[in-house]
């Protein structure tokens, strides 16, 4: 028979049409195939004939052919009818030791007998492995064939109809053995890999596979046929016949190969297919900006480049050539992807503007011009260090950029350096000590402003505030700074001399207060349905208050350390206040669910004189990331010799430790912790009102994970099961029940 897992995967393949390799061909045309490559043998007068039917010897020829038999003759000698077949010989005994065909009995084979619907449905089944119930009837078919007609319509290889008995025509035949060749002779499982974005591959494959049994891997093959992985960044899988492989990095111009790993009931095929990807390049390019640009000198236009897939590209080509026309003032910016457009003395109320990439991609669009620019707003994009990339904190001597996206009334990015400095005002404050800032060209051109850390004696926050001109708070973000461990101490007086001089002790070291949170603590728990309590444990070096603000994150406003000790608060706090701590405390929240919150923390000593770092802790309460242990799930199949244990749970990745009992009555009124002490002990408890027949501990890695305990040997019946989850500290219990078959 043909090989379970090869069957599997084509059953799979026959069931879904869209994953066929000819799901338009016609029956005509599938047929002349299979005559190509000698499966059936053609007639005279070059035509088909699908409406005739086909002998039982030729259906034995067929199938051997299509799965490779080779011709057994002696296999054929238990029938004593072969007289006028003995062309099908070897393809009868073929098939009849594979098990696919049988005779009548009392050896009679009849190969000249018409197939019938319900025999080649029992053909079929049995030439592919195809799983069958014996229980099952059909309407239509005899008795002896309903479990097999039920299992072929099930997999797609006959259409259902009212009378299985009758001759099967030769088209149905056809239909049926092309699907099975056409799947049986592939090379591969892979239809098609091309790329289709800087970053994207979509593979098209053959059937429908099981994204938890198949894996995917991209290599570049290099001029001299070296290889090199390919980073990939996440799967998205469209059902089971399609995946779009998102990679870590663009693709680099060149050859390519797709590998598909498919794992099944132990066994392990691999499949390929190559693919070449072409150098970026433009093929559109669209002007952007507002529709209204502002009477000023210098405005900036920007302008998408879009690659052959349609994307904004990763980078501007090394050839680009940019032509630009228009009645006003415009020429290309010399840094950026921009057009540079002068209208401080144009007197029309609007402006054409056309443009010309590399002399074949062509656009136009025309702006309305306003007045002259005000701003309007300012964003930020964080802190980055001169090569552009992000920084969260600074040592003493190290400088970062604030980058700045400033807008003017229309929605323009306003990127005049000389200009904003005329309009904004922008100052740094550390340690409470406030000094003006200018903005400047900043990692890419962009308005930024530059800041650079001192030496502090502890930890401390830098803060860069952007105002207008009538002082109105437009923009800020704060960065962290390091304490520096070479912090100038005065030295002590030197003590008057005496007869007997006595050696100095050893100056004290000062001491350093610091706080922290382990991110791995915080966790959240349902109040109720609109409502969840947040928990976050602080730990602490030299502190005895801690002060604190949960605030609402789209609050742009961030509290520096005197702030929150002073109880000056943003606008969007939640929540605030101050505990005393011996080095390690829990904050408690009650917030609505679905919110994103920062919290910021600072710590103080007894005297206020030793002061530590201002801590920020991002708190989501996303109702996919609250702890939450819904239900025991038995998962058994009928088949094991063990109890398959599911979880369901949120966060679906929660991670922790799982503690389980199984008894014969149930435990009433126990605790999460008196569950945890009787899967533990090393005996069962005598307070245990039920026999308890398995229990234990295992590492939780997640709902993909399970609890499995051997159950040979148990009597058929119910069983209660009890489980804790423990997850960052926090138990929670959730009991199920056991239903045994064997």
């Amino acid at each position: 028979m043909i090989h379970v897992f090869t069957a599997l995967l084509l059953i799979a393949a026959i069931a879904n049409p869209i994953a066929g390799h000819a799901a338009d061909t016609s029956a005509e045309e599938k047929y002349n195939k299979l005559v190509e490559a000698g499966v059936f043998d053609g007639f005279p007068d070059g035509q088909a004939h699908l409406d005739q039917n086909m002998t039982r010897a030729q259906a034995a020829k067929i199938i051997a052919l299509i799965l490779g038999l080779d011709e057994n003759a002696g296999a054929a000698d238990i029938y004593k009818d072969l007289a006028e077949a003995k062309w099908a010989e070897g393809f009868i005994g073929a098939a009849t030791e594979a098990g696919i065909l049988e005779g009548r009995g009392g050896g009679i084979f009849d190969p000249s007998a018409d197939v019938t619907i319900q025999e080649l449905a029992k053909i079929m089944v049995e030439a592919l492995g195809i799983e069958v119930s014996e229980d099952a009837t059909v309407e239509g078919a005899d008795e002896w064939a309903g479990s097999y007609v039920a299992a072929a319509v099930a997999a797609g290889l006959i259409p259902e109809q009212s009378d299985y008995t009758i001759s099967a025509s030769r088209q149905l035949l056809v239909e049926v053995s092309f699907a099975a060749y056409e799947i049986v002779k592939s090379d591969g499982w892979i239809k098609s890999a091309k790329q289709t974005g800087v970053r994207t591959v979509s593979i098209d494959l053959q059937g429908s596979f099981d994204p938890d049994a198949t894996s995917v891997a991209i290599e570049r093959i290099g001029e001299v046929g070296d290889r090199t992985a390919v980073g990939i960044e996440s799967l998205e899988w469209d059902g089971g016949s399609a995946v779009t492989v998102v990679l870590s990095d663009v693709a680099e111009a060149g050859k390519y190969e797709a590998k598909l790993t498919v794992e099944q009931d132990g066994e392990t095929a691999v499949y390929t297919f190559s693919y070449t990807v072409e150098p970026e390049q433009v093929s559109r390019v669209e002007l952007g900006g507002a529709d209204q640009l502002p009477r000023a000198d210098n405005v900036e236009v920007p302008y998408i480049l879009y690659n052959q897939y349609g994307e904004p590209m990763s980078e501007p080509p090394a050839d680009l050539k940019v032509d630009v026309a228009s009645s006003a003032d415009v020429k290309p910016h010399p840094d950026r992807q921009a057009l540079l457009v002068n209208l401080a003395g144009w007197n029309e109320n609007r402006v054409d503007i056309h443009l010309l990439v590399n002399e074949k991609n062509y656009t136009n669009r025309t702006y309305q011009v306003g007045d002259k620019p005000v701003i309007e707003s300012v964003e930020t994009d964080g802190f980055v260090n001169e090569a552009g990339s992000p920084v969260d904190r600074l040592k003493k001597g190290e400088s970062a950029w604030l980058l700045l996206r400033p807008y003017d009334q229309y929605g323009n990015l306003i990127t005049d350096v000389d200009w904003l400095n005329e309009n904004l005002k922008a100052e740094e404050s550390v340690s409470g000590r406030q000094s003006a800032k200018e903005l400047a060209p900043g990692p890419g051109g962009a308005a930024a402003v530059r800041v650079t850390a001192g030496s502090h004696l502890a930890n401390t926050t830098l803060t860069v505030t952007i105002r207008s001109l009538s002082d109105e708070v437009l923009a800020q973000a704060s960065i962290a700074v390091e304490s520096d461990p070479e912090f100038y101490v005065p030295p002590a007086p030197t003590p008057a001399p005496t007869p007997t001089p006595e050696p100095e002790p050893e100056p004290e070291p000062t001491p350093e207060a610091t706080i922290s949170v382990d991110p791995d603590s915080i966790v959240t728990l349902d109040k109720d349905y609109f409502n969840v309590t947040t928990s976050v444990y602080v730990t602490s070096t030299n502190v005895t208050t801690l002060y604190y603000a949960l605030v609402i994150e789209s609050d742009p406003e961030v509290p520096t350390a005197d702030d929150l000790i002073h109880d000056r608060l943003p606008s969007g706090t939640m929540d605030s206040g101050k505990v005393s701590t011996d080095g390690k405390v829990k904050l408690e929240f009650e917030t609505p669910v679905d919110l994103k919150f920062n919290l910021y923390i600072v710590g103080t000593d007894d005297s206020g004189s030793l002061v530590s770092n201002l801590l920020t802790v991002e708190i989501d309460t996303d109702i996919s990331k609250v702890f939450r242990l819904d239900a025991v799930v038995d998962a058994t199949n009928p088949d094991d010799d063990y109890w398959r244990i599911c979880l369901s749970h949120t966060p679906i990745d929660a991670e922790g430790t799982v503690y389980y009992i199984i008894s014969d009555n149930p435990i009433h009124d126990a605790s999460e912790d008196d569950l945890v002490r009787i899967a533990t002990e090393p005996d069962v408890p005598d307070d245990v009102p039920a026999q308890v027949i398995a229990r234990g501990t295992k590492h939780w890695s997640g709902t993909s994970d399970q609890i499995r305990v051997d159950k040979k040997g148990w009597t058929p019946g119910t069983y209660h099961v009890y489980v804790v989850l423990e997850y960052r500290g926090v138990r929670l219990k959730a009991e199920g029940a056991l239903g045994l078959t064997n």
